[in-house]
């Protein structure tokens, strides 16, 4: 599998400017099975859920067109208003443009009070990218093993798309190593960076690790687009050699 990872700088709740962003950076992208953005990567991490869409909103509709003209997958993360209750969602867009899943963020972060304007999302997806099966967590799910174990066996591939701060750097790539280690699949982090409008700074260090735990990339504390390939015969091989999932209790 071959992931485009954006690593973008946010800016604050300006839609079209993140559009202009993130479509100058995917049009660089070339033979690549799946663009991951950030979470709430048209906004930043706002608490403005007037800034939330109802489906088939300019955000979705952006990704769509981009998702069918150049025909590959697209997994982005944004705020969702549906029937007057807003999610922060991750949504997997077609090469048609259509969205074959979204995923309503679990756990949501209450230092920042996401709780009090956020509804908590009900259960994991698992999507296939090159039939190859695939899940998506956002940003404080990443504390939380229970959720990452509760799909462990069913999946190769689990994506992370954060607004992840600096402060917490460490937490960040230390946590992404052990999902990686303790589920024996394929962990991706998509984090982004800059300094949103409360002030957090965020140094992105998107990165990659494989079933064994190993880094096998690590971004920069810059915007851009960075290419990663996956080799899935790693996940198969691990699960073989040392097959401690089957002996998972509970």
């Amino acid at each position: 599998m071959k992931v485009g990872i954006i690593q973008l700088d946010i800016v604050w709740e300006k839609k079209e400017e993140n559009f202009k962003k993130v479509e100058n950076f995917i049009e660089k992208a070339e033979n690549v099975d799946l663009i991951v953005l950030p979470e709430m990567f048209n906004t930043g991490f706002t608490m403005n859920t007037n800034l939330a869409e109802q489906r088939g909103g300019i955000t979705e509709q952006f990704l769509s067109k981009i998702a069918s003209s150049l025909k590959l997958k697209i997994l982005a993360g944004y705020s969702l208003n549906n029937n007057g209750k807003i999610y922060n969602v991750a949504s997997l867009f077609n090469e048609d443009g259509s969205i074959y899943c979204t995923y309503a963020k679990i756990h949501l972060f209450s230092p920042l009070k996401e709780n009090i304007f956020y509804q908590s999302g009900e259960k994991p997806v698992i999507f296939q990218i090159n039939q190859i099966p695939c899940s998506v967590f956002i940003c404080y799910d990443l504390r939380f093993p229970k959720l990452f174990r509760k799909i462990a066996k069913d999946v190769n591939v689990i994506f992370l798309i954060a607004n992840w701060p600096s402060i917490r750097d460490d937490h960040w790539l230390c946590l992404l190593r052990a999902r990686a280690i303790e589920n024996q699949c394929y962990i991706v982090g998509v984090n982004r960076v800059g300094k949103d409008r409360n002030g957090i700074i965020y140094t992105g260090h998107s990165a990659v690790f494989d079933p064994w735990g190993n880094q096998i990339f690590l971004a920069n504390e810059k915007d851009g687009l960075y290419i990663v390939n996956i080799e899935i015969s790693k996940v198969i091989e691990t699960r073989k050699n040392f097959p401690f999932l089957e002996d998972k209790k509970f």
